[in-house]
C-alpha cells in the first residue's frame, strides 16, 4: 500500500509535468495545495503542523489557516504546532527559537524544537505527552537544500519521535532551490552535529520529501543518538515506510528556477543570497563577516582592515556579538556580490580559497590553535580560521585544513588549490549521485 501511495502522487506529478512541458509551462503545485490527495488521507486525524513564516500555499495563505478551513471538510483535526529554529513566525535569529506558548492567531498550542527548556532539556524531540493529541504531523518547511540548514535536522528528530510513539508523518513538499546542485564531501560520522546527521554532502540535490525518503529507505534514525550512526539500520529503532507520507508537487523537475516568495530564515533575504549560502556560509568558521548584522547578509565578506577591500566598506551591527559572530560593532572591508549574475552561481569553495589566500599573503596566522577555540572571539583579528571544528561540521571533513596546507606547499594557484580539493570527495559524491536517484520523486 505504502508503495502504491507514493507511486500514484509520483506519477500525478510526472503527468502533469510532461503535459506542463508540452506546451506553455504551468506554475509549480506546490504539496500543501493538493488537497484532494492528502484531504482524504487525514480523515479522523488529529494533526500536528510543523511549520513556519515559509509555510504558505501559491495564494500566499498560511499552511494554519489553510488546515483550519479545511478540518470540517475532510473530517481532520488540527490539535498542535510545532516550531523549528528560527521560530514560528520565523523573526529569530540563528541560534534561537520560540518558547512553549500559544499561537495568537489561531490559539493552538506551540510546542518549540528548537533550544533548551527551562529544566535544560533538549527540545529537539517532541514527549510522548507532547505528541499525546496527534496521530500525524505534517512537515511544511521552506528548505534550502544545504546540509548545515537545520530544518532536515529537526526532521530527523521529528521522525524519531513519531517512531517511538507510533505516529505518522506527512510531508507536503517544496521545491529546492538549489535541486539542481550536488556539492561537497560526504559528512563523516566524526563530525555529527546539530547542523548535520546523514552521509551526505554539503549541497544534497534533494527535496523535503525526497529527503525523508531517503532517511526512512536508508535506515538513517539515530535512536535519538546524536553522536553516531550506531543505529543505522537497526529495524526497531527505524521508522516504517509506510507510515510516511509524502504529497509531491506537480509541474516540477529539479532544474526549474524557484523564487522563494517568503525569507527561510531572517538572514537569507534574496534569491542571490540563497544561491551563495552554501559557499559563504563556510565563513561562519573564520574571522571575515559573511554579511551577517548588514543590509545584505551572505551577499558579501569583510574583514576590519582596509587591504581587504575589493568593492565596499560596511557596518557590522553590534547585535552580532550576543549570537556569538566575529567582528560585531567594526567596519569591515571586502567584497560585495550583489552585481553577480545569479544564473551562473553555483556552489563553490572558492570563495573561502581565496581569502585564505589573500590572509596568507597579508601575513596574518591562517588557523588557531585547538587550545584557542573555545575562545575564539578574542583572536578574531589575529588568525583567519577562527573555528577550525565548526568548519568540519559544516562541511562534514575534518581534511579541508590539511588539504589547504598541501595545495600552499605545492604552491598551487587558487584555481588549482579549489580543483586540487574537489577532486578528493568527488568519488564518494559520485556514489551519493546513484543513491540520490533511487529516492528522486522529480526529473
Amino acid at each position: 500500500m505504502r508503495h502504491l501511495l507514493l507511486t500514484v502522487l509520483f506519477l500525478c506529478s510526472s503527468l502533469a509535468t510532461s503535459a506542463g512541458y508540452a506546451g506553455a509551462v504551468p506554475g509549480i503545485v506546490l504539496g500543501v495545495d493538493r488537497e484532494q490527495i492528502y484531504g482524504p488521507l487525514l480523515k479522523n486525524q488529529r494533526v500536528g503542523l510543523m511549520v513556519n513564516q515559509s509555510s504558505i500555499n501559491k495564494q500566499g495563505r498560511h499552511t494554519i489557516d489553510k488546515l483550519l478551513a479545511e478540518q470540517d471538510k475532510y473530517q481532520f483535526t488540527v490539535t498542535t504546532l510545532f516550531s523549528v529554529e528560527h521560530g514560528i513566525r520565523g523573526n529569530a535569529d540563528a541560534g534561537l527559537g520560540d518558547d512553549n506558548h500559544i499561537d495568537k492567531h489561531s490559539g493552538l498550542p506551540i510546542v518549540s524544537l528548537y533550544g533548551r527548556d527551562e529544566d535544560g532539556r533538549s527540545r529537539a524531540h517532541p514527549t510522548e505527552a507532547q505528541l499525546a493529541n496527534v496521530d500525524i504531523v505534517i512537515y511544511d518547511l521552506q528548505d534550502v537544500g544545504v546540509r548545515f540548514f537545520t530544518y532536515t535536522i529537526s526532521l530527523h528528530h521529528m521522525l524519531e519521535s513519531l517512531q517511538k510513539y507510533h505516529k505518522k508523518m506527512m510531508v507536503f513538499d517544496r521545491p529546492n532551490p538549489l535541486g539542481s546542485h550536488v556539492y561537497g564531501p560526504i559528512l563523516e560520522e566524526a563530525n555529527i552535529s546539530g547542523i548535520g546527521m546523514h552521509p551526505i554532502p554539503m549541497v544534497h540535490g534533494l527535496t523535503s520529501g525526497e529527503f525523508a525518503r531517503m532517511i526512512t529507505g536508508e535506515g538513517w534514525l539515530t535512536n535519538f543518538n546524536d553522536t553516531n550512526w550506531q543505529a543505522f539500520g537497526i529495524k526497531e529503532y527505524q521508522f516504517p515506510a509506510e507510515d510516511l507520507m509524502v504529497i509531491s508537487m506537480a509541474n516540477y523537475r529539479h532544474d526549474t528556477p524557484y523564487s522563494l516568495p517568503v525569507r527561510p530564515s531572517p538572514n537569507l533575504r534574496s534569491d542571490l543570497a540563497i544561491q551563495l549560502y552554501p559557499s559563504l556560509g563556510l565563513f561562519e568558521a573564520t574571522s571575515v563577516n559573511m554579511g551577517r548584522g548588514s543590509d545584505h547578509p551572505f551577499e558579501q565578506l569583510g574583514f576590519p582592515s582596509r587591504q581587504f577591500y575589493v568593492n565596499t566598506c560596511y557596518q557590522v551591527d553590534i547585535s552580532q556579538q550576543k549570537t556569538g559572530w566575529p567582528q560585531a560593532g567594526k567596519e569591515v572591508c571586502g567584497e560585495i556580490l550583489t552585481a553577480t549574475d545569479i544564473s551562473q552561481v553555483k556552489p563553490t569553495i572558492r570563495y573561502l580559497v581565496d581569502w585564505w589566500f589573500k590572509f596568507k599573503t597579508a601575513g596574518y596566522e591562517m588557523v588557531i590553535p585547538a587550545a584557542k577555540e573555545a575562545q575564539y572571539l578574542d583572536y578574531q583579528e589575529e588568525f583567519f580560521l577562527i573555528r577550525p571544528q565548526w568548519l568540519a561540521k559544516l562541511t562534514g571533513t575534518s581534511k579541508l585544513v590539511t588539504l589547504l596546507n598541501d595545495a600552499s606547499e605545492r604552491k598551487l594557484s587558487v584555481d588549482e588549490t579549489v580543483q586540487f580539493i574537489e577532486a578528493q570527495w568527488q568519488p564518494e559524491v559520485d556514489s551519493y549521485m546513484q543513491l540520490r536517484e533511487k529516492y528522486k520523486l522529480y526529473p
